[in-house]
């Protein structure tokens, strides 16, 4: 099969990352951009091309074969270029006779084996840089110098991939595509995202850009301190519970937050906070004597920490709090992710805090995430603004690929 009857429909970087003859590959990408359709596509022509011994790695097993080998798989099987799957090896020979190896990386020290003709790391800027290392030592056979390819969103000026593919070191491209470039995403998907993002964020996440995000996303001139929040605001109460599993280096444990946020015309207030470390019997007493103060009118929400434990505190929780309207919620996904919808209102301006004396501390921890030694308040203050909208924030969109 030649090259020209199934490269189709890339867009420009696309092309010209399939084209490209460095030794080290980068594609860089917003959410949706194309990157690991492109990986796949790329080390199936590659492989069908050259016989070899060839690997395909991923940060965990779940991502490996839950997207990265699902792509693959369809790709492949479009291209009429698989012969064989041997699931239990986790391996793929092709029409042409090379092999290819599924792996995942949350241990770089897996990619020690056998040499190879070439590799593709899809998301790269979630594993370490020893696994960067240990896998281009692989790149040997049969007196061949192996290439790689490594697909991923980017995470900054200081991360590794910036230091590899960002500076144009010898032997290495970059390739970079946004969001926009990708013609078969869903009508409205880069607006319905960019919405939820603030302006650094969205840089990264969707145009592929390297940005230094140091000293937190969120912006002190974002918050306008006002005297009171409308009387006739829709009003929640969320809890952020602190787990003693969660304790930080140096004896710093995290905080239990009760944040109280208003909404009303478009305008959302950040209107009290609670804020401590108590123990468990004491949470208990706190809870429900702010429940209490607030007043049956406010709605309560609850994260819920994974595990038996989690549910068994939550459902405790629940039963304290008969006679109001209680709900606890799975904790699940990546805490800045869930935030964002939350932080794009306050870069809109829509965002007020309501004058007291927890204001100061409450600043002083958005504005660092994340760098802050804390994210309690975040966290809390995210619950809330998910429950008035009645659409949290999705766990991850790292799952559009």
């Amino acid at each position: 099969m030649s090259e020209q009857t199934i490269e189709i429909r890339l867009h420009p970087a696309q092309a010209a990352f399939r084209a490209s003859d460095a030794l080290y590959r980068g594609f860089v990408g917003g959410v949706g951009s194309g990157k690991s359709w492109v990986g796949a596509y790329d080390m199936l022509v590659r492989a069908s091309q050259q016989l070899g011994l060839y690997a395909v790695y991923a940060p965990t097993y779940p991502m490996l074969r839950d997207a990265t080998h699902r792509s693959f798989a369809e790709i492949g099987g479009e291209l009429r270029v698989i012969e064989e799957e041997h699931k239990g090896e986790f391996r793929t020979v092709l029409s042409n006779g090379a092999e290819v190896l599924f792996r995942s990386l949350d241990d770089p020290e897996r990619a020690r084996g056998p040499n190879l003709s070439g590799a593709w790391m899809d998301e790269a800027s979630l594993v370490a840089r020893a696994a960067f290392d240990v896998v281009i030592g692989r790149l040997r056979q049969d007196g061949r110098q192996g290439w790689l390819s490594a697909t991923f969103t980017p995470k900054g000026r200081q991360h590794w991939t910036y230091e590899v593919f960002g500076k144009a070191a010898e032997n290495t491209a970059l390739f970079r595509a946004s969001t926009r470039d990708n013609p078969f995403l869903p009508d409205g998907f880069y607006h319905a995202v960019r919405g939820q993002y603030t302006g650094q964020l969205a840089e990264q996440e969707l145009e592929g850009a390297f940005i230094d995000m140091s000293g937190g996303i969120a912006k002190r001139a974002w918050f306008e301190i006002v005297d009171a929040a409308p009387s006739d605001a829709k009003r929640v109460r969320y809890w952020d519970f602190a787990a003693t599993s969660k304790t930080q280096k140096g004896g710093d444990p995290d905080y239990t937050v009760g944040t109280l946020m208003a909404t009303r015309d478009g305008t959302w207030y950040v209107e009290h906070v609670i804020r401590g470390r108590f123990g468990p019997g004491e949470v208990e007493r706190v809870v429900r004597q702010t429940a209490e103060s607030d007043g049956r009118d406010v709605a309560i929400g609850m994260e819920q920490e994974p595990g038996s434990s989690g549910k068994l505190f939550s459902a405790a929780m629940v039963r304290a709090l008969a006679g109001w309207n209680v709900k606890a919620m799975p904790s699940t996904g990546d805490k800045v992710q869930r935030a964002m919808p939350f932080v794009a209102q306050a870069e809109a301006g829509n965002v007020r805090l309501v004058a007291g004396s927890w204001n100061a501390a409450w600043l002083d921890e958005v504005t660092m995430v994340p760098e802050s030694p804390h994210d309690d308040q975040w966290d809390s203050a995210a619950g809330a603004f998910g429950m008035l909208t009645s659409h949290p924030a999705p766990a991850s969109l790292y799952a559009f690929v």
